[in-house]
């Protein structure tokens, strides 16, 4: 793997470290537990490596969903990981501002001055900061970050718990 794939790859496991960190403090408020488990993945860009899922417990034995990297190579963010629980999937994905300026060059000129300036917009709307996003309508690209309120809703979701 050459220099730039290993940055990339270390982002990636950095960002989700930093989530599963955040994700394991919130369960605390909600007497819920979570355990992180080996998880290996193969990217083309990477080859295989090792991660890890995060496993969310009800109580012991009693899993009510687990977060589960994806890839750190995805059209359109800067990583992906699944939130998966018995009854539905939800996509997560980081979104940082060195994505956000997938734009156009705008040029006014006449023979005395020449402006030149850049138009950026974000490929979601709802995209400020750095961080990990849920993408409501992916049609419509309308973006979410992932804070404490949000997660359990999702993960209400796709386990049918009730909080």
């Amino acid at each position: 793997m050459d220099e730039k794939n290993k940055a990339i790859l270390d982002e990636y496991l950095i960002n989700i470290s930093i989530f599963y960190t955040t994700v394991t403090e919130w369960m605390k408020d909600k007497s819920l537990f979570c355990e992180e488990k080996d998880y290996n993945i193969n990217e083309k860009a990477s080859g295989d490596y090792v991660t890890k899922k995060l496993v969310i417990f009800r109580d012991t034995g009693n899993q009510i969903a687990e977060i589960c990297p994806v890839g750190a190579w995805v059209i359109g963010a800067n990583g992906r990981i699944d939130l998966i629980g018995d009854f539905d999937r939800q996509i997560l994905i980081y979104l940082k501002k060195d994505l956000k300026t997938k734009g156009s060059t705008a040029v006014s000129s006449d023979e005395e001055q020449c402006d030149v300036s850049e138009i950026s917009h974000s490929l979601y709307k709802g995209f400020g900061q750095d961080g990990w996003y849920w993408i409501e309508d992916k049609r419509l690209g309308k973006a979410h970050a992932v804070n404490k309120e949000l997660f359990f809703d999702l993960l209400a979701e796709v386990s049918d718990y009730e909080f």
